[in-house]
Protein backbone atom coordinates (compact mmCIF):
# COMPACT_ATOMS: atom_id res chain seq x y z
CA UNK A 1 0.00 0.00 0.00
CA UNK A 2 0.84 3.61 -0.67
CA UNK A 3 -0.31 7.32 -0.51
CA UNK A 4 -0.64 8.60 -3.88
CA UNK A 5 -0.40 12.08 -5.21
CA UNK A 6 -2.82 11.95 -8.28
CA UNK A 7 -1.36 15.46 -9.83
CA UNK A 8 0.47 15.09 -12.45
CA UNK A 9 3.03 18.16 -13.43
CA UNK A 10 3.29 19.97 -16.94
CA UNK A 11 3.49 23.41 -16.07
CA UNK A 12 2.89 25.64 -19.72
CA UNK A 13 2.84 29.06 -20.93
CA UNK A 14 1.18 30.35 -24.07
CA UNK A 15 3.56 33.35 -24.46
CA UNK A 16 5.61 33.56 -27.57
CA UNK A 17 9.67 33.78 -26.22
CA UNK A 18 8.67 31.47 -22.82
CA UNK A 19 10.89 28.91 -21.89
CA UNK A 20 11.89 26.31 -19.40
CA UNK A 21 14.74 23.94 -18.68
CA UNK A 22 14.84 20.84 -20.37
CA UNK A 23 13.99 17.99 -18.33
CA UNK A 24 17.61 16.26 -17.69
CA UNK A 25 19.95 19.57 -18.55
CA UNK A 26 19.91 22.88 -17.20
CA UNK A 27 19.65 23.72 -20.49
CA UNK A 28 17.02 26.01 -21.26
CA UNK A 29 14.52 26.08 -24.30
CA UNK A 30 13.20 29.35 -25.51
CA UNK A 31 10.15 28.69 -28.02
CA UNK A 32 8.39 30.61 -30.23
CA UNK A 33 5.42 29.87 -32.89
CA UNK A 34 8.06 29.21 -35.56
CA UNK A 35 11.38 28.86 -33.72
CA UNK A 36 12.83 26.93 -30.94
CA UNK A 37 16.31 27.74 -29.19
CA UNK A 38 18.27 26.33 -26.48
CA UNK A 39 20.97 29.98 -26.10
CA UNK A 40 23.45 27.81 -23.95
CA UNK A 41 24.04 25.90 -26.43
CA UNK A 42 23.50 27.87 -29.81
CA UNK A 43 20.94 25.79 -31.16
CA UNK A 44 18.14 26.98 -33.60
CA UNK A 45 15.39 24.75 -34.88
CA UNK A 46 13.11 26.65 -37.51
CA UNK A 47 9.76 24.68 -36.95
CA UNK A 48 7.67 24.49 -40.29
CA UNK A 49 4.77 26.22 -39.24
CA UNK A 50 2.45 29.19 -40.75
CA UNK A 51 1.24 31.87 -39.06
CA UNK A 52 -1.15 33.06 -37.37
CA UNK A 53 -0.63 30.46 -34.45
CA UNK A 54 -3.54 29.84 -32.64
CA UNK A 55 -3.80 28.32 -28.65
CA UNK A 56 0.30 28.65 -28.95
CA UNK A 57 1.21 26.34 -25.98
CA UNK A 58 5.12 25.56 -24.59
CA UNK A 59 4.51 22.82 -21.83
CA UNK A 60 7.41 21.44 -19.95
CA UNK A 61 6.24 17.54 -18.88
CA UNK A 62 7.66 16.15 -15.88
CA UNK A 63 6.57 13.52 -15.81
CA UNK A 64 7.72 12.49 -19.55
CA UNK A 65 11.14 14.36 -19.05
CA UNK A 66 10.49 16.30 -22.24
CA UNK A 67 8.99 19.40 -23.74
CA UNK A 68 6.45 19.79 -25.98
CA UNK A 69 5.21 22.55 -28.14
CA UNK A 70 2.33 22.84 -30.17
CA UNK A 71 -0.77 25.10 -31.42
CA UNK A 72 -2.76 25.92 -34.62
CA UNK A 73 -0.41 27.32 -37.99
CA UNK A 74 -2.55 27.39 -40.99
CA UNK A 75 -1.73 24.08 -42.31
CA UNK A 76 -3.82 22.51 -39.02
CA UNK A 77 -2.84 21.58 -35.50
CA UNK A 78 0.95 20.88 -34.85
CA UNK A 79 2.77 19.43 -32.10
CA UNK A 80 6.77 19.07 -31.74
CA UNK A 81 8.18 17.44 -28.82
CA UNK A 82 11.90 17.83 -27.24
CA UNK A 83 14.32 15.27 -25.30
CA UNK A 84 17.46 15.82 -24.03
CA UNK A 85 19.55 12.09 -24.50
CA UNK A 86 23.02 10.92 -23.64
CA UNK A 87 23.95 12.25 -27.19
CA UNK A 88 21.88 15.80 -27.64
CA UNK A 89 18.80 16.80 -28.32
CA UNK A 90 16.38 15.24 -30.30
CA UNK A 91 13.56 17.94 -31.61
CA UNK A 92 10.74 16.83 -33.49
CA UNK A 93 12.14 14.29 -36.01
CA UNK A 94 15.96 15.99 -36.08
CA UNK A 95 19.12 14.89 -33.75
CA UNK A 96 21.19 17.25 -33.13
CA UNK A 97 24.41 16.18 -31.32
CA UNK A 98 25.39 18.26 -28.41
CA UNK A 99 28.04 17.16 -25.45
CA UNK A 100 26.36 18.33 -22.19
CA UNK A 101 25.62 16.87 -18.43
CA UNK A 102 22.43 14.83 -18.96
CA UNK A 103 20.63 12.56 -16.28
CA UNK A 104 18.01 10.48 -15.92
CA UNK A 105 16.53 9.33 -12.07
CA UNK A 106 14.92 6.41 -11.96
CA UNK A 107 13.24 7.39 -8.21
CA UNK A 108 11.51 10.42 -8.19
CA UNK A 109 10.39 11.43 -4.43
CA UNK A 110 7.05 13.73 -4.44
CA UNK A 111 5.26 16.60 -2.70
CA UNK A 112 1.38 17.41 -2.72
CA UNK A 113 0.23 20.66 -0.56
CA UNK A 114 -3.23 20.66 -2.07
CA UNK A 115 -2.42 22.80 -5.06
CA UNK A 116 -1.53 22.18 -8.78
CA UNK A 117 -5.29 23.13 -10.10
CA UNK A 118 -4.08 25.09 -13.69
CA UNK A 119 -0.16 25.22 -14.05
CA UNK A 120 -0.37 27.55 -16.20
CA UNK A 121 2.96 30.12 -15.91
CA UNK A 122 1.61 32.82 -17.60
CA UNK A 123 -0.70 33.83 -14.31
CA UNK A 124 1.01 33.97 -11.08
CA UNK A 125 1.40 30.57 -8.76
CA UNK A 126 0.75 30.11 -5.27
CA UNK A 127 3.95 28.75 -3.49
CA UNK A 128 1.21 25.68 -3.19
CA UNK A 129 1.25 25.18 -6.94
CA UNK A 130 4.95 25.97 -7.34
CA UNK A 131 6.94 24.14 -4.60
CA UNK A 132 6.06 20.56 -5.92
CA UNK A 133 7.25 21.40 -9.33
CA UNK A 134 10.20 23.60 -8.13
CA UNK A 135 10.86 20.10 -6.11
CA UNK A 136 10.54 17.87 -9.00
CA UNK A 137 12.22 19.53 -11.17
CA UNK A 138 15.12 19.94 -8.82
CA UNK A 139 15.14 16.05 -9.20
CA UNK A 140 16.03 16.14 -13.19
CA UNK A 141 18.92 18.05 -13.37
CA UNK A 142 22.73 17.29 -13.14
CA UNK A 143 25.11 17.70 -9.69
CA UNK A 144 25.64 22.03 -9.61
CA UNK A 145 29.17 22.18 -6.86
CA UNK A 146 27.99 25.00 -4.94
CA UNK A 147 29.47 28.21 -5.11
CA UNK A 148 29.06 31.26 -3.18
CA UNK A 149 25.75 32.95 -2.55
CA UNK A 150 25.33 36.14 -3.84
CA UNK A 151 22.86 37.94 -5.91
CA UNK A 152 19.34 35.89 -5.76
CA UNK A 153 21.20 32.93 -4.46
CA UNK A 154 21.70 34.66 -1.29
CA UNK A 155 17.97 33.96 -1.03
CA UNK A 156 18.45 30.66 -0.56
CA UNK A 157 19.50 31.21 2.90
CA UNK A 158 16.26 30.49 4.95
CA UNK A 159 14.81 31.72 8.28
CA UNK A 160 15.34 29.87 10.91
CA UNK A 161 11.78 31.55 11.92
CA UNK A 162 9.17 28.75 10.53
CA UNK A 163 6.53 31.93 10.19
CA UNK A 164 8.78 33.68 8.13
CA UNK A 165 9.35 30.90 5.63
CA UNK A 166 6.80 31.40 3.22
CA UNK A 167 7.89 34.87 2.27
CA UNK A 168 11.58 34.08 1.94
CA UNK A 169 10.31 31.11 -0.47
CA UNK A 170 7.68 33.09 -2.23
CA UNK A 171 11.15 36.19 -3.18
CA UNK A 172 13.27 33.80 -3.99
CA UNK A 173 10.46 32.66 -6.45
CA UNK A 174 10.18 35.97 -7.32
CA UNK A 175 13.58 36.87 -8.26
CA UNK A 176 15.49 33.73 -8.64
CA UNK A 177 13.56 32.79 -11.46
CA UNK A 178 11.40 33.65 -14.81
CA UNK A 179 8.97 32.20 -17.45
CA UNK A 180 8.52 28.77 -16.09
CA UNK A 181 11.40 28.49 -13.49
CA UNK A 182 13.67 29.43 -16.05
CA UNK A 183 16.88 30.47 -13.10
CA UNK A 184 18.80 33.63 -12.80
CA UNK A 185 21.47 35.09 -10.91
CA UNK A 186 20.50 38.28 -11.42
CA UNK A 187 16.76 39.68 -11.07
CA UNK A 188 16.75 41.65 -14.20
CA UNK A 189 13.47 42.72 -13.30
CA UNK A 190 15.09 45.35 -10.45
CA UNK A 191 12.39 43.75 -7.60
CA UNK A 192 14.44 45.36 -5.04
CA UNK A 193 14.40 41.16 -3.41
CA UNK A 194 18.33 40.48 -3.61
CA UNK A 195 21.73 42.29 -4.29
CA UNK A 196 22.10 43.96 -7.29
CA UNK A 197 25.28 42.07 -7.93
CA UNK A 198 26.60 39.64 -10.99
CA UNK A 199 28.33 35.98 -10.07
CA UNK A 200 29.49 33.76 -12.42
CA UNK A 201 27.40 30.36 -12.02
CA UNK A 202 25.43 28.11 -13.08
CA UNK A 203 21.90 29.57 -12.24
CA UNK A 204 20.50 25.92 -11.45
CA UNK A 205 22.02 25.87 -8.59
CA UNK A 206 18.65 27.68 -7.68
CA UNK A 207 16.79 24.55 -8.65
CA UNK A 208 19.01 22.05 -6.98
CA UNK A 209 19.31 24.11 -3.51
CA UNK A 210 15.76 25.05 -3.89
CA UNK A 211 14.31 21.47 -4.01
CA UNK A 212 16.51 20.95 -1.25
CA UNK A 213 15.20 23.72 1.00
CA UNK A 214 11.92 22.38 0.25
CA UNK A 215 12.62 18.66 1.44
CA UNK A 216 13.95 20.16 4.56
CA UNK A 217 10.57 21.51 5.19
CA UNK A 218 8.93 18.29 5.72
CA UNK A 219 11.24 15.64 6.65
CA UNK A 220 14.92 15.21 7.69
CA UNK A 221 17.16 12.75 8.46
CA UNK A 222 20.31 12.19 10.76
CA UNK A 223 21.38 8.70 10.63
CA UNK A 224 18.73 6.86 12.08
CA UNK A 225 16.93 10.08 13.38
CA UNK A 226 13.68 10.83 10.99
CA UNK A 227 12.65 14.21 11.79
CA UNK A 228 8.67 14.73 10.26
CA UNK A 229 7.37 18.17 9.66
CA UNK A 230 10.51 20.05 11.50
CA UNK A 231 10.07 23.40 9.74
CA UNK A 232 6.17 23.41 8.77
CA UNK A 233 5.35 26.80 8.22
CA UNK A 234 1.62 27.46 9.27
CA UNK A 235 0.42 28.43 5.53
CA UNK A 236 1.53 24.57 4.65
CA UNK A 237 -1.11 22.98 7.09
CA UNK A 238 -1.96 20.35 4.77
CA UNK A 239 -0.09 18.34 2.35
CA UNK A 240 2.11 14.51 0.96
CA UNK A 241 5.21 13.58 0.26
CA UNK A 242 5.61 10.18 -1.23
CA UNK A 243 8.22 7.55 -2.38
CA UNK A 244 10.76 9.26 0.08
CA UNK A 245 14.06 7.82 0.55
CA UNK A 246 15.41 7.11 3.87
CA UNK A 247 18.62 6.46 3.60
CA UNK A 248 19.77 2.76 5.18
CA UNK A 249 16.28 2.58 6.09
CA UNK A 250 14.14 1.97 3.04
CA UNK A 251 10.96 4.31 1.29
CA UNK A 252 8.49 6.29 3.48
CA UNK A 253 5.10 8.26 1.96
CA UNK A 254 3.33 10.84 4.99
CA UNK A 255 0.48 13.18 5.31
CA UNK A 256 -0.45 15.89 7.20
CA UNK A 257 -3.48 17.89 7.95
CA UNK A 258 -4.41 20.91 9.90
CA UNK A 259 -0.73 21.42 10.90
CA UNK A 260 0.24 18.03 11.96
CA UNK A 261 0.80 14.30 11.27
CA UNK A 262 -1.81 12.12 10.45
CA UNK A 263 -0.73 8.89 8.83
CA UNK A 264 2.75 7.23 7.58
CA UNK A 265 3.90 4.42 5.94
CA UNK A 266 7.44 2.58 5.97
CA UNK A 267 8.46 0.10 3.27
CA UNK A 268 11.72 -0.78 5.16
CA UNK A 269 15.19 -2.18 3.34
CA UNK A 270 17.31 -2.09 6.31
CA UNK A 271 16.10 -3.48 9.89
CA UNK A 272 17.20 -1.85 13.09
CA UNK A 273 15.69 0.72 15.04
CA UNK A 274 14.73 4.49 14.50
CA UNK A 275 13.62 7.21 16.29
CA UNK A 276 11.18 9.82 15.33
CA UNK A 277 11.14 13.43 15.72
CA UNK A 278 7.47 14.00 15.79
CA UNK A 279 5.72 17.28 16.28
CA UNK A 280 5.72 18.00 19.75
CA UNK A 281 2.17 18.08 20.66
CA UNK A 282 2.23 14.25 19.50
CA UNK A 283 2.60 11.82 22.38
CA UNK A 284 1.28 8.47 21.03
CA UNK A 285 0.62 6.63 17.52
CA UNK A 286 -0.92 3.65 16.54
CA UNK A 287 1.85 0.53 14.65
CA UNK A 288 0.79 -1.98 12.32
CA UNK A 289 2.30 -4.32 9.90
CA UNK A 290 -0.66 -5.22 8.34
CA UNK A 291 -4.15 -2.67 7.55
CA UNK A 292 -6.54 -5.66 8.94
CA UNK A 293 -4.80 -5.85 12.65
CA UNK A 294 -5.60 -3.77 15.66
CA UNK A 295 -2.20 -3.03 15.70
CA UNK A 296 -0.61 -1.47 18.92
CA UNK A 297 -0.11 2.18 20.40
CA UNK A 298 3.42 3.40 20.75
CA UNK A 299 5.01 6.11 23.01
CA UNK A 300 6.45 8.84 20.64
CA UNK A 301 9.94 9.03 22.34
CA UNK A 302 10.42 5.14 22.18
CA UNK A 303 12.45 3.97 19.30
CA UNK A 304 10.52 2.16 16.47
CA UNK A 305 11.59 -0.85 15.88
CA UNK A 306 11.98 -2.33 11.79
CA UNK A 307 12.64 -5.67 10.22
CA UNK A 308 13.70 -5.80 6.81
CA UNK A 309 11.16 -6.44 4.02
CA UNK A 310 8.16 -4.91 6.00
CA UNK A 311 5.66 -2.29 5.69
CA UNK A 312 4.44 -0.39 8.79
CA UNK A 313 1.70 1.56 8.78
CA UNK A 314 1.58 4.52 11.42
CA UNK A 315 -1.67 6.47 12.23
CA UNK A 316 -3.80 7.47 15.27
CA UNK A 317 -1.10 10.73 15.76
CA UNK A 318 -2.67 11.83 19.48
CA UNK A 319 -1.69 14.72 21.69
Amino acid sequence: MKIKIAARLAPFSHTPGSGCLIPGTTLELRAFPTKLTIPQAGIEHKCQVTGPVQNFTLQQDLEKNCVWIFGKGEEGFFRIKVEATDEGFNIGAEHIPYEMQFVKKTHIERLSLGGHKLQNWDYPQELEDSLPVLFLLGQKIPHIEPFALKGTASLLQMPTDRNKIASALDALLKAGFSKILVPRLFDDQYQGLSPEETIDGNPSILVQEGAKIIRSLFFKQNERRLAFLPTLAPRFHSGRMVSLMADGIGEIDFEWSKGLLKKAIFRVKTAGDVVLELQKEIKTFRVRKNLKEKGKTQCAKEPLVLSAGSTYFLDRFKK
